[in-house]
């Protein structure tokens, strides 16, 4: 599951950042995305080429390319 698939109102762990584009790893890091750190959609534009997640306290927006790249698990 990537950070795509998230579902409103549930809480996600980011497991692994699965690029190989250094400089978009480093950006996400930058961002506060990195393994371990928890995650909520906070909402999809309509054709759903972007996605805004709240993450370390911080409202992040991402396209749908950049966020396909990043793995979460699901927090019961």
């Amino acid at each position: 599951m990537t950070l795509v698939d998230m579902k409103q109102n549930k809480t996600y762990k980011i497991h692994k950042i699965l690029t190989d584009d250094n400089v978009l790893r480093e950006r996400l890091v930058a961002l506060g995305i990195c393994e371990g750190t928890e995650a909520n959609l906070l909402q999809k534009s309509i054709d759903k080429a972007t996605i805004a997640i709240l993450a370390n306290n911080s409202r992040i927006a991402l396209r749908a390319t950049e966020a396909r790249e990043v793995s979460v698990e699901e927090i019961a």
